[in-house]
């Protein structure tokens, strides 16, 4: 069963955050970049929800758990689409397919900019709380 401990939550996504620096520092496969980028951001907006609600939000889109979110911070607003560019990356990344994914090095410092701009919001959001 998964913790309902916020802090848990944001703990997971920044060693998911560090995974994918490292593998972006070491130019490994920008998929897996992408993927992790996804995964931070699906617990850190997982772990904000759980500190403004009390409850585990089910589910992997970012686009349902931004929007949550922005009902109780309208800046969430802003990462609407953000959140969908790097949604593509969650499945796609993951599975062979006849026509695979390429992936750009912008396309990766992309992720990994919404990546970062996101976790700030959250942890500017949940530190002035405290």
């Amino acid at each position: 069963m998964d913790t309902t401990r916020y802090l848990d939550w944001l703990e997971m996504a920044k060693k998911d955050l560090r995974g994918a620096e490292i593998l972006f520092e070491y130019k490994a496969d920008y998929g897996l970049v992408c993927f992790h980028c996804q995964q931070t951001i699906e617990k850190y907006l997982k772990g904000y929800l759980l500190y403004k609600t009390g409850v585990l939000q089910e589910g992997h889109s970012l686009i349902k758990l931004c929007k949550k979110a922005a009902e109780f911070n309208i800046e969430f607003k802003r990462y609407i689409k953000d959140c969908a560019f790097v949604s593509t990356y969650y499945i796609e990344t993951r599975y062979p397919a006849e026509d695979p994914l390429i992936i750009t090095e912008d396309e990766v410092k992309m992720c990994l900019d919404i990546t970062m701009s996101i976790i700030k919001l959250i942890d500017i959001t949940i530190d002035n709380k405290k």
